[in-house]
């Protein structure tokens, strides 16, 4: 049988005793054999930390003290975490079953996996499953041709190597964009590897800061301009990316202003089957 990598995963969380235990208990029931769960509180008022005493066996760190922010609370969360693979889940949001034996058995039997991420699946407040679609195939050209969006947060985990090669933090000058900014780092370095498979969720309720998208945008556009300054790839595509203003597409925009986009999306792993013993084995094609 082949070894599970340890999983990194932080919760950051906020005030957020309403969805905590939905979130720490979709981790836990995973039953992945090689877990390090780590809870990133940024001095909570409500009844959260309540909730985490409950599970703080589950736990290999607990912080529990003022941040700055989401990306503040993530940085001290995976400063001490020890995964080779790694990931986080919002205090409101949920791993679907099983995903985490997708992500581990995936880079387990793939050495040349260096992140991926899963369907774009979507819940309610009920938990109640409101959508579910393919996952986005994004390229680094897509990204700084303003094709970002979704790769879906929850979804996605990495490898601990490409961490280290994107700086290994998450930019604090940020307040939302801080999942985009990291996606277009590792695009440096690796191309983002879309999985027909559920592996977290991403919960609709009222006052999310994801509401916020105008900001979210403003912030995704500012990197991509920062980004760009930084590309060193001469191809007639890329050329031709660097040579328009920088904007919001679609991604009918993008392919209509660039044709040659899809040329260089990376290929899903579009098929999943169980080895007797549990380990995923992977198939391309169908």
């Amino acid at each position: 049988m082949t070894d599970l990598p340890m999983i990194s995963v932080v919760i950051p969380n906020l005030n957020c005793a309403d969805f905590l235990e939905r979130t720490i208990k979709s981790v836990l029931e995973q039953e992945y054999p090689n877990l390090d769960l780590i809870l990133a509180d940024g001095g909570s008022t409500d009844s959260s930390m309540d909730i985490v005493a409950r599970y703080r066996d589950a736990f290999s760190h607990v912080i529990s003290e003022p941040d700055t922010g989401q990306a503040n609370a993530l940085n001290k969360g995976f400063a001490l975490s020890r995964g080779e693979v790694m990931g986080w889940i919002n205090s409101d949001d949920k791993l679907m079953p099983g995903g985490l034996s997708v992500v581990g058995s995936l880079f387990a039997l793939n050495k040349d996996i260096e992140w991926l991420t899963g369907r774009m699946t979507c819940i309610d407040e009920q938990d109640n499953l409101l959508s579910i679609r393919r996952p986005k195939v994004v390229s680094r050209a897509r990204f700084l041709a303003g094709d970002y969006q979704w790769v879906q947060q929850e979804s996605t985990y990495w490898r601990r190597s490409l961490w280290e090669c994107a700086g290994a933090k998450f930019d604090e000058s940020l307040k939302l964009a801080v999942d985009g900014e990291l996606w277009l780092r590792f695009s440096r370095h690796a191309e983002l590897l879309p999985v027909h498979a559920q592996i977290g969720a991403f919960r609709f309720r009222e006052g999310q800061r994801s509401e916020a998208m105008e900001e979210y945008n403003a912030e995704m556009l500012e990197a991509i301009r920062c980004e760009r300054r930084l590309e060193s790839n001469a191809d007639e595509l890329m050329r031709s990316i660097l040579d328009m203003p920088v904007a919001l597409r679609n991604r009918s925009e993008a392919e209509g202003s660039f044709p040659d986009l899809s040329a260089v999306d990376p290929q899903p792993l579009k098929r999943l089957d169980m080895w007797k013993h549990g380990v995923m084995r992977i198939f391309h094609g169908i």
